[in-house]
């Protein structure tokens, strides 16, 4: 008797090249549909399997420049809110893609197991993927973000554009508002471009680290690498 696909599965065979292929990820973001990364997942022509939610409460905070943080539960927070956000099923491909964006190479997201529910009239429950604040930092993150008050349920535009200068923030409204452009893309701006210098710098140090491992000798090299070690934590402070 030929059993029946469930939608996830159906979503994951039509999209991803293959149930075993593809993989299912959780995104909370800046990927989700109308922000600025999510482009990125379009490209990569990974279907959308719905709109979903974290099966159990999560500890998701907005940090510095307005980025959103889902971060393994810190010892302190009890996680006091089930996370919406949506689910796609990726491809090898698209996957290491992601990774790139993410900055898994660089320590500052990492992929991480979540369970999640399809909403909708599904309703599956489904074994995901997410990306996650890097652990060598949650702690700190969560305290500076406020604690366990700041977690959040959903991540939207009005937290993307918190941070923007209140003058500035006037100024821009009133540019976009006299060209006919809506409230929505002028919340996403900021964000954007802060997103896209993070990733440049990310990438320029990616650049030097390469160049420098193989053009030095072995001790020059770890004298480098510690230097480059002190900038990535600064900038993780600092940012």
């Amino acid at each position: 008797m030929r059993s029946v696909q469930t939608p996830v599965e159906q979503k994951l065979s039509n999209g991803g090249g293959g149930v075993e292929a593809a993989t299912m990820v959780f995104v909370y973001g800046t990927l989700k549909r109308g922000f600025p990364n999510h482009p990125l997942l379009a490209a990569s022509g990974s279907p959308l399997v719905g709109t979903a939610s974290t099966a159990t409460p999560a500890s998701l905070v907005v940090g510095p420049y307005s980025v959103p943080f889902l971060l393994p539960r810190p010892s302190s927070s009890s996680g006091s809110h089930l996370v919406s956000g949506e689910l796609y099923a990726v491809s090898p491909r698209a996957l290491v893609d992601l990774d790139a964006l993410e900055g898994t190479h660089l320590g500052v997201y990492e992929r991480r197991k979540v369970t999640v529910v399809v909403e909708g009239g599904s309703g599956e429950v489904v074994e995901a993927e997410a990306y996650f604040a890097h652990t060598s930092y949650t702690e700190a993150m969560w305290l500076r973000c406020g604690g366990e008050a700041a977690e959040i349920g959903e991540y939207t535009m009005e937290h993307a554009a918190k941070d923007l200068d209140p003058q500035l923030q006037v100024a821009l409204k009133g540019y976009l508002v006299a060209r006919g452009v809506n409230s929505k893309l002028a919340s996403s701006l900021h964000h954007h471009l802060v997103e896209k210098e993070r990733w440049q710098y990310m990438n320029w140090l990616k650049t030097l680290e390469d160049m420098f491992s193989h053009h030095l000798v072995e001790k020059e090299r770890w004298q480098y690498m510690n230097w480059l070690k002190t900038l990535e934590d600064m900038f993780s402070k600092d940012h």
